[in-house]
C-alpha cells in the first residue's frame, strides 16, 4: 500500500492515499465538531439552538477523535495533527464531564440525595410501582441522608392520591418533615428532610411555586441552616420507542424519517425551553443570605449554556469538585449523559460524591456529603 523513500517520505499508492485523504477529512470534521460542542455553552439556544446538538454529544466527538487519531497515527500521516488538536480544543469540555476531584476522608455534617424516581415506573417494565417505591425506600435508608429531593413523585398505589403517597413514603423512610406544592406539584417536586423545614416564602421565584422547582430552608441545629432548592427542567420527552427505532434503523427504516424529525424536534424545543426556565428561576430566585444547595434532574449536559448560567450565577458543581471519572446520571438507552447535578454556592463546602448504580428509574441517584459555612 505504501513504502518509504530515503528522505523518509512516504510513498502511497493511489487507493492508500485516498484512504489517507478521507481519514485526514474526518479529523476536519471531528476537528469542527468539538469546537462548536466546547463553544456551545457561550450560545443561547433561544437565539442560536443548532450548537446545543454539539453539545450534547460531547463524549460522542471526543471518542470520534480519539479513533481518528489513532488511526491517522498507524496511517503514518501527518493529518494526525489536526486530531491533536480536536483533542486539546476539547480539554475545556473534558474539564466539566470528566472529574479528577479530590477524595476526602473527612465525613460531612448534611448528606444530601437527588434522584428522579420516575413516577415509580420501573425501566424493565414488570416491577409493581409499590414494589418499585419500596426498593427506593430501602435504598434510601441504608444511605441514610438528612435532605431527599425527588423529581417525578407520583403515587405509587392504586387509588391513593400522590399526597398520601408523599406521606406514606416519608414515614417509611424516615423523614419526619416533607415539603411539596400542595397546589399544583406538576413536576413532583418533594423535599424530604429529617430536620425542620421551611418554605421560602417571597413574591417572585421559587415563592411562586412554579413548575420548575421549590425552594426551602434547613435548619440543622447547631450544624448550621441552609438552604435547598429542588429543579426539574423540560425534559426531552423522547419515546423509548423512538430510540429503538433510531438505534435499530437498519433493521426498520419504514418510519425512521417521520421519527428522525420528531426526535430532533423534541430536541430542539428542549433546549430553547430550558434556557427560558433556568433563565426565570435564576433572575427571581429569592433573595437569601447563606449556604444554597440547587439539586435535581436539570436535563442538559455539562457543555450547556444552562451549566454555564449556573456557573455565572455562583454556583459550583459538586461532581467537578470532589467527583471522580464520568459518572453518567441517566439510565436510559442514550449513555454517558451526566444530567443530574447538585450545586453549591461558596457557603458550601463538598466533601463527597456518589453516583449510585441502582437501576430502577431512567436516572441514577445522586449523593453529596457536605459542610456549610
Amino acid at each position: 500500500m505504501n513504502n518509504e523513500n530515503k528522505k523518509g517520505k512516504i510513498k502511497r499508492s493511489f487507493f492508500g492515499s485516498l484512504i489517507v485523504g478521507g481519514f485526514g477529512l474526518l479529523a476536519l470534521i471531528g476537528l469542527f465538531a468539538m469546537a462548536l460542542s466546547v463553544l456551545n455553552p457561550y450560545i443561547d439556544p433561544q437565539r442560536f439552538v443548532w450548537t446545543s446538538f454539539f453539545g450534547l454529544a460531547f463524549w460522542e466527538i471526543f471518542i470520534f477523535n480519539m479513533l481518528i487519531f489513532f488511526v491517522l497515527l498507524i496511517l503514518r500521516s501527518r493529518s494526525a495533527w489536526i486530531a491533536v488538536l480536536a483533542l486539546i480544543v476539547s480539554i475545556p469540555g473534558f474539564s466539566k464531564s470528566f472529574s479528577f476531584g479530590k477524595k476526602l476522608t473527612d465525613e460531612g455534617d448534611f448528606r444530601v440525595m437527588t434522584y428522579n424516581v420516575h413516577n415509580f415506573k420501573h425501566v424493565d417494565g414488570k416491577t409493581s410501582s409499590e414494589d418499585f417505591a419500596q426498593a427506593i425506600i430501602a435504598k434510601v435508608k441504608g444511605q441514610n441522608p438528612d435532605v431527599l429531593c425527588c423529581q417525578e413523585f407520583a403515587s405509587f398505589q392504586k387509588g391513593v392520591t400522590r399526597p398520601k403517597c408523599i406521606e406514606l413514603f416519608a414515614e417509611q423512610a424516615g423523614f419526619p418533615n416533607v415539603y411539596y406544592n400542595l397546589k399544583r406539584n406538576y413536576g413532583g417536586n418533594v423535599v424530604f428532610s429529617k430536620y425542620p423545614l421551611e418554605k421560602v416564602d417571597e413574591k417572585s421565584g421559587f415563592g411562586k411555586e412554579n413548575t420548575y422547582g421549590i425552594m426551602v430552608s434547613v435548619d440543622g441545629g447547631s450544624k448550621g441552616k441552609y438552604y435547598v432548592a429542588n429543579l426539574h427542567l423540560l425534559s426531552y420527552s423522547i419515546t423509548d420507542d423512538e430510540i429503538n427505532v433510531l438505534m435499530e434503523s437498519t433493521k426498520s427504516q419504514e418510519n425512521l424519517e417521520e421519527i428522525g424529525k420528531s426526535v430532533f424536534r423534541k430536541l430542539k424545543y428542549a433546549f430553547e425551553r430550558r434556557s427560558a426556565e433556568l433563565k426565570e428561576v435564576l433572575e427571581t430566585m429569592p433573595k437569601v443570605d447563606g449556604p444554597v444547595i440547587m439539586c435535581g434532574d436539570f436535563n442538559d449536559a455539562p457543555l450547556s449554556f444552562t451549566y454555564r448560567q449556573m456557573q455565572k450565577a455562583g454556583f459550583n458543581d459538586s461532581f467537578v469538585k470532589v467527583g471522580q471519572g464520568i459518572k453518567p446520571t441517566y439510565g436510559g438507552r442514550l449513555p454517558l449523559l451526566r444530567i443530574d447535578y447538585i450545586w453549591g454556592n461558596d457557603d458550601i463546602t463538598p466533601v463527597k460524591y456518589r453516583r449510585m448504580r441502582f437501576k430502577a428509574s431512567d436516572h441514577y441517584p445522586v449523593i453529596l456529603d457536605f459542610n456549610v459555612k
